[in-house]
């Protein structure tokens, strides 16, 4: 009989884990707390509209790179999955619309007309840009001595960046330029707090091809990896919230879920890692890093999505950040002064013929909508309307026209993450990449708990789809060394 691992989580990490423990010949099984997999990366469909509640853009999409080689590897991509790369990015700073290139030589270029005092830091930090295009990066830890050497000789480049921006944060690199243009560019482009290495990564994978849309996006992705995990012969249950990690004699032998035990020769928790540890292990052990990690690291913000089907199209471009000066208000006393907003116009199945689907997203507060949600589901649907009036209004002022064409609408809230994903505060990409999460070596294992392994967006600061699908094939081989010994 093989060896048998149970899954929690049917996201990206699980999903991964799951393919490559299946096609190592274990038998596993996923227990997922919604009704589909995905987790955070998930899309949905409202009369003939998608929206896309995940992917702005997806590192390691470039033929050769090692996250597309794992991409390929569970099905998330294919050898005819079209990318889609923006060439800009538009952002309004004081009242002023930049269009940014996502090109290093034109981007240079940008830089140079916002100042004449900072000709040698513009050159010096787009030469890094630039470097950051031509080296390849790490998918994941290396595993052993070849893949070692193969990391040195590859991604030299990557390493010697790292070195140089990992432990600055964005504001300190800002502060660097003379020009409050260009501060307040770099700032607008993530926030000052993050490492700086981010920005560095995100332009040059841009900049280099190996960062765009998947056409299909978050809906295409899960699809093929849970049709290549079900081909394989893996199991899924949905609906099927986990309530215990069973322990027997130091080693997790089973999960509980809705009432039944389901034994197991090992366990994987590719899920929340607060849940994990506080409530399916009742508190027991203690993780090294998350246990401090959870109570004082900064998180990504809680969002919401206002959404909504046009039945026209205006030529938005795929990515705009608006000033809102008068505000959009989130909660009450909570105000908005900007809001960013996607269009998938050049996506066809996103709409019917001729119209459009586009999101908007504003940082919004968890403890306010999960509260309203609780106590009082009809005026939930009544904030969650207002604050869709409120978004349409302000677009409105912006693009002419655009209410009127408005189709559909939808709100996902804070508390829709929560409800579906069972996020920790809310963070729908776990711990923000600041120089000290980036700096943080966080352990899959937990000291004195043998045969488990958690993994996933809690045990990689910064989240994203290529940390996520990374983590599970290396959670994957982890849990399968530990059995077969």
């Amino acid at each position: 009989m093989n060896k048998k691992v149970n899954i929690i989580g049917a996201g990206l990490a699980g999903l991964s884990a799951g393919i490559f423990l299946q096609q190592e010949g274990f038998e596993t099984e996923i227990f997922e707390l919604a009704g589909w997999a995905g987790g955070v990366c998930t899309a949905w469909v409202r009369n003939g509209y998608r929206f896309d509640g995940c992917i702005h853009w997806m590192v390691g999409t470039k033929k050769g790179d090692g996250f597309n080689q794992i991409y390929r590897e569970v099905g998330a991509l294919e050898e005819d999955t079209v990318i889609y790369s923006a060439d800009s990015v538009r952002l309004e700073i004081r009242g002023v619309m930049y269009e940014v290139p996502m090109e290093i030589s034109k981007f240079r270029a940008f830089l140079l007309t916002l100042s004449e005092q900072d000709d040698e830091k513009i050159l010096g930090f787009c030469k890094d840009v630039e470097l950051m295009t031509q080296t390849k990066m790490p998918a994941g830890a290396p595993s052993g001595l070849s893949e070692m050497i193969g990391l040195m000789k590859d991604s030299k480049g990557f390493l010697t960046l790292a070195r140089k921006y990992l432990g600055k944060t964005i504001g300190e690199v800002a502060q660097s330029f003379h020009s409050e243009k260009i501060r307040e560019l770099l700032g607008a482009l993530m926030p000052a707090d993050y490492s700086a290495e981010g920005i560095i990564m995100m332009l040059g994978t841009r900049m280099s091809g190996n960062a765009g849309y998947p056409m299909g996006g978050a809906q295409g992705v899960i699809r093929r990896m849970e049709s290549k995990y079900r081909s394989l012969g893996g199991k899924i249950n949905f609906n099927s919230r986990v309530d215990e990690i069973a322990v027997q004699d130091g080693a997790a032998t089973a999960i509980r879920s809705r009432g039944v035990l389901y034994p197991a020769d090992a366990v994987i928790a590719a899920c929340d890692a607060y849940d994990t540890l506080q409530n399916m292990l009742k508190g027991s052990y203690v993780h090294p890093q998350l246990n401090n990690m959870l109570k004082t690291a900064p998180l990504f913000p809680t969002l919401a999505l206002v959404c909504f089907g046009l039945k026209k199209q205006f030529s938005i471009p795929y990515s705009v950040r608006y000033e809102c000066p008068e505000g959009i208000p989130t909660a009450p006393g909570v105000i908005r002064h900007s809001f960013s907003i996607r269009s998938f116009e050049f996506d066809p199945e996103t709409a019917p013929e001729n119209c459009s689907s586009v999101m908007i997203t504003l940082n919004a507060p968890l403890e306010y909508w999960e509260k309203l949600r609780a106590d009082d589901p009809d005026e939930y649907k009544r904030q969650k309307q207002q604050l869709a009036d409120a978004v349409a209004g302000a677009v409105e002022r912006r693009i002419p026209g655009f209410r009127e064409a408005i189709a559909v609408t939808d709100v996902a809230t804070p508390a829709t993450y929560v409800r579906l994903a069972n996020l920790y505060q809310g963070s729908f990409e776990g711990f923000a990449p600041t120089p000290s999460a980036l700096k943080t070596n966080i352990k899959k294992r937990i000291p004195g708990l043998k045969k488990f392994c958690i993994c996933g967006q809690w045990t990689s600061a910064g989240g994203g789809i290529c940390s996520a699908i990374s983590d599970g094939k290396r959670a994957a081989n982890l849990v399968s060394k530990e059995i077969k010994k």
